[in-house]
């Protein structure tokens, strides 16, 4: 930890952990917001590609 005579102790952060902890925190904002009609439209389902087939099956 710093010492800093202004505002006390300032705790180091790792920043691989806070960009992760931004990352995610972006991520759930996005699944909480309500589609809009134009993305409502174009989310349809459709019919898998005939080469994904055999996989299927």
């Amino acid at each position: 930890m710093k010492a800093n005579k202004e505002k006390g102790l300032i705790k180091e952060r790792n920043q691989q952990q806070w960009k992760l902890h931004q990352q995610l925190a972006h991520f759930i904002k996005d699944l909480d917001r309500l589609p809009d009609a134009q993305e409502a439209r174009l989310n349809r389902p459709k019919s898998s590609p005939q080469s994904l087939l055999p996989m299927i099956f």
